[in-house]
């Protein structure tokens, strides 16, 4: 009896010194520091994006304590949010927020307010696109344009001129599947062709000022309306286009799992059509759990046209942004030359990038990438092969 109390009076010693060096040991051990958590801050793109959007909603804008904005609102604003007044909070570090204020951020239920009212109607604006210093390099359409047996002229670039173009700033958001989400830009010409496409949020290589250079006429609703049909014409074909590479990039993703289907109920059709040979006349074997073969094969075609129809490509084109445009734009002229050929070709030259546009083939007009001699004169390699000369 001694012997077993001298043991737990041991056992309770050592466990009590064992929680004082443990006490010991864990404050002579430094705290282990954890990552630094960066503030977060607003990007001020976005702060401008709100003063400009409640400016061209006739809010008046009135700055606040602590960097707040204090906005009477516009009478639409009024009846849409029904109040008169809203405080803007963009400090995203603030504690607590004035009574009736919204914190103004992207992702906040302010910012997704303000956001979603921008959108419903595009934004317009009007810029001039700065001219590229040379308007076009020294080798002229030797940049764009191989040749073949002949030599390009010195280039004469002509006066610069301003004419009037309209960009379409779009989203076009890809459901079913996978969904995705693309911005592009669409720039179209006077008449309303199509001149070039990006998929990014504005056009690229362009240096850009507000307000309309040497264009003080205006464009007029008929213009605006034919802007917009050519526009939707074009978008049109664009997002069929890229319909048809999104079809082809999920075709493998459905069939498999149409695959994976199909592999499964056929299994539990076998399984079932087993049973029903091994069951006997005047049987009672319970029925199989999930139901016979037709329910297996109702269920089957249930299942796979769900399939289908979650896979299936459902596309959503968004315009939020037009663009007006003064595009800096002029002509150039070169000869090609071969012995006694000469043959001057003529172009226009997009200033804004200082890059000239392909040279017209002389036999047939279109845009030519390379040119050739062709019995005294000069044409493209489709020109040439149907004339069946021979070149060199």
């Amino acid at each position: 009896m001694a012997t077993a109390t001298r043991a737990t009076r041991g056992a309770r010693g050592r466990r009590r010194g064992s929680r004082r060096s443990a006490r010991a040991g864990g404050a002579a051990v430094p705290p282990v520091p954890g990552p630094r958590v960066s503030a977060s801050v607003l990007p001020p793109e976005w702060r401008e994006f709100v003063g400009r959007w409640l400016g061209a909603a006739a809010c008046a804008v009135g700055d606040a304590a602590r960097g707040d904005w204090e906005v009477e609102l516009s009478a639409g604003l009024q009846r849409r949010w029904r109040r008169q007044r809203v405080r803007l909070v963009f400090d995203p570090l603030r504690a607590t927020l004035p009574r009736g204020s919204w914190f103004t951020a992207p992702a906040s239920s302010g910012g997704r307010k303000i956001l979603e009212t921008a959108i419903e109607e595009p934004l317009v604006t009007r810029r001039t696109a700065l001219a590229h210093v040379p308007g076009a390099g020294d080798e002229g359409f030797a940049a764009v344009c191989r040749v073949r047996g002949l030599r390009w002229g010195p280039a004469r670039l002509g006066p610069v001129r301003y004419e009037r173009r309209v960009s379409f700033h779009a989203v076009a958001t890809r459901w079913g599947g996978l969904p995705w989400q693309e911005p592009w830009v669409l720039l179209l010409g006077p008449e309303g062709e199509c001149l070039e496409w990006a998929n990014e949020q504005d056009l690229p290589e362009v240096r850009v000022r507000d307000g309309l250079y040497q264009i003080a006429e205006d464009a007029g609703a008929e213009r605006r309306a034919q802007w917009m049909a050519a526009a939707r014409g074009h978008l049109d074909r664009l997002m069929g286009e890229r319909e048809r590479e999104w079809e082809r990039a999920v075709n493998r993703l459905r069939d498999d799992e149409l695959s994976r289907l199909g592999a499964f109920f056929s299994a539990r059709i076998e399984e079932e059509e087993d049973r029903q040979r091994r069951r006997t006349s005047n049987g009672d074997d319970p029925d199989l759990e999930g139901g016979d073969g037709v329910s297996l094969k109702l269920e089957w075609e249930r299942r796979a046209a769900e399939v289908r129809q979650r896979w299936a490509l459902r596309t959503e084109v968004r315009l939020w942004g037009v663009t007006e445009w003064s595009w800096p734009v002029a002509d150039l002229e070169q000869e090609v030359r071969a012995g006694a050929v000469h043959v001057r070709l003529a172009a226009g030259v997009d200033v804004a990038r200082g890059r000239p546009a392909l040279p017209a083939c002389p036999a047939c007009g279109s845009p030519a990438e390379m040119l050739l001699r062709v019995k005294g004169t000069v044409a493209c390699p489709r020109c040439a092969g149907a004339a069946g000369a021979p070149t060199i």
